[in-house]
């Protein structure tokens, strides 16, 4: 074979290899946000319908997961986020974070926090925050 066409195949190869790790890594967590978008905790509001809500019908929401660096010494949690972008009548966007926690060896799902265009709220003081944007 031409030492011109080992080259292009190796890249191949490698790119093909690289692609198969980024989908296998996605996939990893697929159970978890599942998982919390059918579960009610902590509104017995089950979370995907609670997340569309807040989106709206102009909004948009990227669901994603990942293992939290607050609780590293326990593989068996995975923070799970709703990344919701807001855009009012008044064509005002705002971003709501909703984060959850899964524990895959116990089943639990708490809600960890909730931030409104990048600050932390109180469960209540967020609950309130998010009304309010409804009216929007």
């Amino acid at each position: 074979m031409p030492q011109g066409l080992k080259a292009p195949r190796a890249l191949a190869l490698a790119l093909v290899l690289t692609l198969a790790a980024v989908l296998a890594a996605c996939g990893a967590y697929s159970r978890d946000i599942d998982a919390v978008q059918q579960s009610n905790v902590p509104t017995g509001i089950v979370n995907e319908e609670l997340a569309k809500q807040f989106a709206g019908a102009r909004g948009k929401i990227d669901w994603s997961a990942e293992r939290p660096e607050k609780y590293k010494d326990n593989e068996n949690i995975v923070l799970v986020r709703a990344t919701i972008e807001r855009i009012g009548r008044s064509g005002n966007r705002r971003e709501v974070i909703l984060e959850w926690i899964r524990n895959r060896q116990t089943e639990k799902i708490d809600m960890e926090r909730v931030l409104v265009d990048g600050e932390e709220r109180g469960m209540v003081g967020g609950a309130l925050q998010l009304l309010l944007l409804q009216l929007d």
